[in-house]
């Protein structure tokens, strides 16, 4: 079970990363000018975790777990997932991490 502590822990590891604020004020870590790591709340205070992904079929691969990652916005060349934090454990959520940072700054390899 993930929180946003776990995220601060495990991005604040990836190399340019930094904490940061949306535009309304939520916490995000960014890498360069782009955030890959944001927090989200819902109307009870539940963490949730928007990240990115350059692979577009996302919402394919996660049809199947939509208890985890219950928004899937796909866009030209990005998607944005949203998932419960506390549904993440910590190796899913690093990779998650990993790869939204990788996704935000331009690495594709």
């Amino acid at each position: 079970m993930a929180s946003w502590r776990d995220v601060e822990r495990i991005a604040g590891g990836l190399a340019g990363a930094k904490p940061g604020y949306a535009h309304e004020g939520s916490p995000t870590f960014d890498v360069g000018r782009h955030p890959f790591a944001r927090l989200r709340w819902d109307d009870d205070g539940r963490e949730i975790l928007q990240f990115w992904s350059l692979d577009l079929d996302t919402r394919q691969a996660l049809a199947d777990r939509s208890d985890v990652f219950f928004a899937v916005q796909t866009f030209k060349v990005k998607v944005s997932v949203w998932a419960w934090l506390d549904r993440l454990d910590e190796d899913e959520l690093s990779e998650i991490l990993t790869d939204s940072w990788r996704a935000r700054r331009g690495v594709r390899s």
